[in-house]
């Protein structure tokens, strides 16, 4: 009898488990679809030479990033903007994530928001500001053509010469933070420990 009611026993704490199990998948497969459905950011890279005598001012300027310059980015829905630097070739490597296709009807809705988005950072006069600090410390690849003035005084083109995604993990990134807080687990990179900022810019 008592073998009866363990086997009882086991087949009913089975049903249980397998009942927890189905409603576990099941659970997972419908949080699964509404991502599939939500909005996805797209993903850009370019990349730039750094001239080797200014990494010092380059980590200057990009330790402590002006805060108008970060709130003109936020505003034309860049985000996750970060920067690599690869010592042996001295190149930089740029990244961020766009979100500003999220509410528009049509890709060719899109693709003008995009670049309404650009035209904003491009014509905002502290970005300028910024990027003549910045522009000494670059040199652009071949896409930007010989004799064209930099980005801050009007030329137009791709400063950094766009880079092509070949793979991607397919997860979604963290949740934005809404209040554009800085990472605080960021280490600083400049060797003498100096930051900038609009009022106190790096010395030629």
């Amino acid at each position: 009898m008592s073998k009866v009611v363990f086997v009882l026993g086991g087949m009913i704490a089975g049903a249980g488990l397998c009942t927890i199990v189905t409603k576990f998948q099941s659970e997972r497969r419908r949080r699964l679809l509404r991502r599939s459905k939500a909005p996805i950011s797209k993903r850009f890279g370019g990349a730039i030479r750094l001239r080797p005598e200014m990494y010092h001012r380059y980590t200057q300027l990009h330790d402590a990033v002006w805060d108008e310059v970060l709130e003109r980015m936020h505003k034309s829905n860049i985000r996750n903007f970060v920067i690599y630097y690869h010592g042996e070739t001295s190149t930089l490597f740029s990244h961020f994530e766009y979100i500003g296709h999220w509410d528009c009807a049509s890709d060719q809705d899109a693709e003008q928001k995009f670049v309404d988005d650009m035209k904003a950072i491009a014509s905002d006069p502290i970005v300028g500001e910024w990027w003549s600090y910045c522009e000494p410390c670059q040199e652009p690849f071949s896409q930007w053509p010989q004799g064209n003035h930099p980005p801050s005084q009007g030329g137009e083109g791709e400063w950094w010469a766009p880079l092509e995604c070949l793979c991607h993990c397919g997860h979604w990134p963290i949740e934005y933070d809404e209040h554009s807080r800085r990472d605080p687990s960021l280490v600083f990179k400049n060797p003498n420990g100096l930051t900038s900022s609009r009022l106190t810019p790096p010395v030629a």
